[in-house]
C-alpha cells in the first residue's frame, strides 16, 4: 500500500522534475541526451541477447562497476553489459573505458519513466554498486521477477537513521533486494535491520577497482618542471581543508625550502572560492588549466582540471586524503595503490572503516588527528625516506593480497 503511495506521488512530481532539468539545460549542466535519458528514452540500441544493468552512481562506484563488469564478461562471455550513472563525470569515465558496455544516465525513479526503461532494456539482472535505494525501481524489478543484487553495499550511519524514522516504508522497501553483499559489519547489520533478508558480509570491491591511467607526456611535462620539489599532494579536498593545507605549508616550507603542494579539490566549481581566498592570504598558486602552465616561482599547484590524479600522485612521495580532515567520512585511499607516495589520512574516514582498519593494521599508512600532527607526519616523512619507502611497500603489499582475495569472492558471487 505505501509503496503504491509512494508511486503515486512520484508521477505527480514529473512535471516539476522536468522543469528543474530544463533550468540545469539553460545553465548548461545537462544536455539533450542526458536529460532524454534520464527520462528513459535513448537513441542507443539495446544489444541482441542477454543484457546485464550494472549502476554506479559517481565515480568511485564506476571503478568498482567496472570491475565488476570485467569479471561477469569472463564468466558469461555472451553476455553483454548496460552502464547507468548520475554523474557527468561517471559517465565520461565509462564512456572513455576501453569496455564495451553501453553506458546511459540512470532513469529517474517515477513509475511510469522506469516501466519505459525496463520494456526498453529488458535486463536479465541487475547490479547496483554500493548505496543506491530507489522504491519503484525495486518494486518493479520485483513485479517482473528481475534479479536484483546490491554488491559492496554500504549504508552510512546517517541513512540507516534516516530509513529507521520511516520504517513503516522502509519495510516495504528493503526486502525488494534479492542479495546483498556489504562491504563491512555495520551495514551488514544496518540492511538486515531495515529488513534485507539475503544479506552476507564480502571483501570491500574497492580493491579490485582499476587503477588510475597517467598521460606519459603530461607527466614529463610537468616532472621537468618539479624534479628539484619534495611534492606533497591534497586529494578530493574539500572547503574546510584547502585553507587548512596551505597554512600547514606556510609552516613547513620553513624547514624544507623547496616543499610543492598540490591541492585536488573533490568539486572543481569551487575553484573561484578557493582562488579568492588564497589571493586573500597571499599565497604563490596558479592553476593546472591556465593557458600557459609554466611552474615558476609558486609553491601551490591547485588542479581545477578532471581525470589526472594519476600524474599528481605519481609525482608526489605524499598522498593525504581529503574528506577526512572535515566532517565528509573520507575518500578513497586505494586510488594512490599503483604509486609510490606514502598515505596519510585524518580522523574521519567513516566512509572507508574498513580499509582504513586495514591500512592501521598492516602498518600501510598513518592516520593523524589535526593539523598539528599533520606537520608532524609530513616532515617525519619527508625526512626519513626509509620510512617512506617501507610504508609504501606495505600499502602495495596489502592492495595486492586484498585484490586476490576480492576477486576470489566476486567470482563466486556473480556466478
Amino acid at each position: 500500500m505505501l509503496l503504491l503511495i509512494y508511486r503515486y506521488l512520484s508521477n505527480l512530481f514529473f512535471i516539476p522534475i522536468l522543469f528543474f532539468f530544463f533550468l540545469r539545460f539553460l545553465v548548461s549542466k545537462e544536455t539533450v541526451s542526458s536529460i532524454l535519458e534520464k527520462f528513459s528514452i535513448s537513441r542507443k540500441k539495446r544489444p541482441k541477447g542477454d543484457l546485464i544493468w550494472i549502476n554506479g552512481v559517481s565515480v568511485g562506484e564506476a571503478k568498482t562497476g567496472i570491475a565488476v563488469a570485467r569479471e561477469i564478461k569472463k564468466i558469461k562471455p555472451n553476455s553483454s553489459i548496460l552502464f547507468s550513472t548520475s554523474t557527468l563525470s561517471a559517465y565520461n569515465l565509462l564512456s572513455k573505458s576501453k569496455n564495451n558496455f553501453v553506458v546511459i544516465f540512470f532513469p529517474i525513479d517515477i513509475n511510469f519513466l522506469i516501466k519505459r526503461f525496463l520494456k526498453y532494456w529488458n535486463p536479465s539482472s541487475v547490479i547496483f554498486i554500493e548505496s543506491e535505494i530507489w522504491p519503484n525501481i525495486f518494486n518493479i524489478l520485483k513485479e517482473k521477477s528481475i534479479k536484483l543484487s546490491i554488491l559492496n553495499a554500504r549504508i552510512s550511519n546517517k541513512s540507516f537513521i534516516n530509513w529507521k524514522r520511516i520504517s513503516f516504508f522502509s519495510k516495504s522497501v528493503f526486502p525488494l533486494i534479492d542479495q546483498c553483499y556489504t562491504q563491512n559489519n555495520d551495514s551488514l547489520k544496518r540492511f538486515r535491520e531495515l529488513g534485507t533478508k539475503n544479506v552476507k558480509r564480502i571483501q570491500n570491491l574497492k580493491y579490485i577497482s582499476q587503477g588510475l591511467e597517467v598521460d606519459s607526456v603530461a607527466y614529463n611535462k610537468i616532472f621537468k618542471q618539479l624534479k628539484s620539489k619534495r611534492v606533497v599532494t591534497l586529494f578530493s579536498s574539500h572547503a574546510e581543508e584547502e585553507k587548512m593545507f596551505a597554512d600547514i605549508f606556510r609552516v613547513l616550507s620553513k624547514d624544507i625550502s623547496n616543499l610543492f603542494f598540490i591541492i585536488i579539490p573533490r568539486h572543481t566549481n569551487r575553484i573561484k572560492k578557493i582562488t579568492d581566498q588564497f589571493k586573500k592570504d597571499k599565497f604563490l598558486f596558479l592553476l593546472r588549466n591556465e593557458s600557459n602552465f609554466k611552474i615558476s616561482n609558486e609553491k601551490i599547484l591547485l588542479v581545477d582540471t578532471f581525470g589526472e590524479l594519476g600524474i599528481f600522485f605519481k609525482l608526489s612521495e605524499i598522498a593525504i586524503v581529503g574528506g577526512s580532515f572535515s566532517n565528509h567520512g573520507g575518500h578513497n585511499p586505494i586510488e594512490t595503490k599503483d604509486f609510490n607516495c606514502s598515505l596519510i589520512f585524518g580522523p574521519h574516514m567513516e566512509n572507508f572503516e574498513d580499509i582504513k582498519d586495514d591500512i592501521i593494521k598492516f602498518k600501510a599508512g598513518f592516520e593523524v588527528k589535526n593539523s598539528s600532527q599533520l606537520i608532524q607526519m609530513i616532515l617525519r616523512l619527508l625526512k626519513n625516506k626509509k620510512l617512506n619507502r617501507e610504508t609504501n611497500r606495505k600499502f602495495k603489499t596489502l592492495c595486492k593480497s586484498q585484490f586476490y582475495k576480492s576477486k576470489s569472492i566476486l567470482r563466486s558471487v556473480i556466478k
